[in-house]
């Protein structure tokens, strides 16, 4: 990891309000059953049950839990408030904490949510931005670490039996980075080297691949086995 997650978090979060500020009425296109308010809602309150959870030393997963949806007037200040509470709680806390996470195949240990929460925040700023059309890329480093999230984390803790069968090449065209993942049922592995000759390749730039990867309609290029590409888009 090239960046530090704690300020991206902060900066990331910044310019999520400043999208918000420009209105909540706005329908999310890349979450199309939200709208701005929603989407603040929701980061607000994935902010806030990381910070609640992290903090508990133990590797059990917590009660589900959210928020309750604070008034328009006040959405923006407790949506800060969620963001710095959450701040305060990753600068402050032991790395090798034990701490539950959903990817089991990875260490259960509290040096595993600014990562998560530093590519949350900045997918979501860029949803925020995208309902006013004025979506800005993400930054180079931190586009290229939420693939290798994608890929190494995410997509190997939801593997599912149904998965068909081959290798996808994932090819960003602004950075030497480059990743090969071999699916089959219940399998999702991050291979070595990329293989001269995959099923699929994704390429486009770090951002379009990571926002790809999470199901935004972005412009990319998909070429070869259409059910592999369908797995991670």
């Amino acid at each position: 990891m090239s960046y530090d997650p704690i300020p991206t978090i902060r900066r990331e979060a910044d310019a999520f309000l400043a999208a918000a500020r420009r209105g909540l009425a706005p329908q999310v296109p890349g979450c199309p059953e939200w709208t701005v308010r929603e989407l603040t809602h929701h980061l607000g309150s994935v902010h806030r049950f990381h910070n609640r959870h992290v903090v508990r030393g133990v590797t059990e997963p917590p009660q589900e839990w959210a928020a309750e949806l604070p008034a328009d007037a006040d959405l923006l200040e407790w949506f800060d408030d969620s963001c710095n509470e959450l701040l305060v709680t990753l600068r402050s806390i032991d790395p090798q904490l034990p701490a539950w996470n959903w990817a089991r195949h990875t260490p259960q240990v509290a040096a595993f949510w600014p990562r998560r929460m530093a590519l949350e925040t900045a997918v979501h700023r860029w949803d925020a931005e995208s309902a006013h059309q004025d979506a800005n890329g993400i930054d180079i480093e931190l586009a290229v670490d939420g693939i290798d999230e994608m890929l190494t984390v995410i997509g190997p803790a939801h593997t599912k039996p149904d998965f068909p069968s081959g290798t996808v090449a994932i090819r960003p065209t602004d950075t030497d980075a480059a990743w090969a993942v071999r699916m089959a049922p219940d399998t999702f592995e991050v291979l070595t080297e990329v293989p001269a000759a995959p099923d699929a390749v994704l390429a486009g730039t770090a951002t379009a691949l990571l926002l790809a990867l999470w199901g935004r309609d972005v412009d990319y290029t998909a070429t070869g086995d259409a059910a592999l590409i369908a797995v991670l888009t």
